[in-house]
């Protein structure tokens, strides 16, 4: 089936289910998917797996209470149980005094989303991707160990007021940790389209940072000058758009940037914005309640703009309509940020490097966790390629280390960031970057 044939069935199927409906409002979200992954370790495959799976989110109003409930297939019988589900759940819920009601309908750019070659991947083509990364890994006699998934999904959005829109996307993902002896290296790539991925490339950037890992030597907690790769700093960046950028935080009191809207809040190099749209991310032209995505700047030269809204927390701050970032009903996020770009600046990883008297690159962290929503202090560590540069250069691996930081502070301490930005997992588009004095708290034994 095509993806205007899939999207016309889900469009059906939605219209149909809102037209029976005995509740005030009702909204039904309905997704079909599939999925395939290869997984390999050790330089071989060991997992070929490929999943179909469809869903469906329904949410209906009853006199201002509301009810939500999910199915996890498209058979007229579970969506109908869905729908009793929800209308039942509504009926015993405390009603929403300031509910505005479901959105009504607006125009949706088309988005070119979606690769037939990526969704017709057959696995013999992953084969040869993930072994033309291996033998990149082979040649510096490391191992090599990761992913290589592609997806194509199908989302439909009907409700009673009149939206009824529907989109099909593809994505292409890989990534690897390769080891050499007791280095090991990262690398990672992602597009919509899998002929966009150059394996090769991955498994040589992976093993060469392997290889320079081996025999890493101890380095003292402390303050440190560092480089991040794009993959480490889209990491802060990533659980930024879930501590600072929701609008449900930000109208709860619960966001480090309550009252903090045309502030100062980081350095000037920042600016962040969220662009669903874009195709240098991975584009998706509406939200989980069919609104329009939209172009949403969160912070602009340091300072604060904007927090992300579905269509109840932009009308309870005071806006007329929702910035275009809903999650599903289902979800008590409500709505984030989940395309974010940021700004890149002039210098080349080179330049930035050589801005370093004494100082660290992270290729990547892992393991953060929040520990200080409020203050945006994470945890997490430094993994496969940690080097120390001296005079502007990498003079050689270090043991992993951990790091306690408040990243809008860190972020305050930014100044270069590299012209080149990288598409990495999430979907998130940054650049490397030079942080001064970021707080490293423990050492490791690897």
């Amino acid at each position: 089936m095509s993806p205007s044939e899939r999207e016309a069935r889900l469009l059906e199927i939605g219209q149909g289910l809102v037209r029976t409906s005995a509740a005030d409002e009702t909204e039904v979200l309905l997704g079909d998917g599939r999925a395939f992954l290869t997984r390999f370790s050790r330089n071989r495959i060991h997992q070929n797996v490929g999943t179909e799976e469809a869903w469906a989110v329904v949410r209906v109003t009853a006199q201002k209470r509301v009810g939500v409930a999910t199915a996890s297939s498209l058979a007229p019988r579970d969506l109908a149980g869905a729908l009793e589900s929800a209308l039942a759940i509504a009926r015993v819920t405390e009603p929403v005094e300031d509910w505005p009601g479901l959105p009504g309908p607006h125009p949706v750019r088309a988005a070119d989303a979606y690769d037939e070659a990526t969704a017709a991947d057959p696995p013999d083509a992953r084969a040869d991707r993930v072994a033309a990364l291996v033998a990149e890994a082979a040649a510096r006699r490391g191992e090599a160990a990761g992913a290589l998934e592609t997806d194509d999904r199908t989302m439909a959005v009907v409700n009673s007021r009149g939206v009824a829109v529907a989109a099909s996307r593809t994505r292409a993902t890989l990534h690897t940790v390769v080891t050499c002896e007791d280095g090991s290296g990262y690398a990672e790539a992602c597009a919509g389209s899998v002929g966009d991925l150059d394996a090769a490339r991955v498994g040589r950037v992976a093993a060469r940072r392997a290889a320079a890992s081996r025999k890493p030597q101890p380095l003292p907690p402390g303050r440190y000058d560092v480089v991040l790769e794009p993959a480490a700093a889209a990491e802060w960046v990533q659980f930024l758009s879930y501590m600072a950028f929701s609008g449900k935080l930000y109208d709860e009191g619960q966001s480090p940037l309550c009252g903090k809207l045309g502030a100062r809040v980081t350095g000037e190099a920042i600016t962040l914005w969220d662009d669903a749209c874009n195709k240098r991310g991975l584009p998706e032209p509406f939200d989980f309640e069919g609104m329009p995505a939209r172009r949403t700047v969160l912070v602009d030269r340091g300072i604060a703009k904007a927090v992300a809204t579905n269509t109840y927390r932009a009308r309870r701050l005071g806006k007329r309509r929702s910035t275009g970032h809903a999650l599903p009903a289902s979800t008590s996020y409500e709505c984030i940020p989940m395309h974010l770009f940021m700004r890149g600046g002039r210098e080349s990883r080179r330049s930035l490097l050589a801005g370093l008297g004494r100082g660290l690159l992270v290729t990547r962290f892992h393991y953060t966790n929040i520990l200080d929503p409020m203050k945006t202090v994470l945890t997490g560590m430094t993994r496969d390629g940690t080097f120390l540069v001296e005079d502007g250069r990498v003079v050689g691996p270090v043991r992993n280390l951990r790091y306690t930081e408040n990243v809008l502070e860190a972020l305050g301490r930014a100044d270069g960031l590299s012209r080149e930005r990288v598409l990495v997992r999430g979907p998130c588009v940054v650049p490397a970057m030079r942080v001064r004095g970021v707080q490293f708290t423990g050492t490791t034994e690897f």
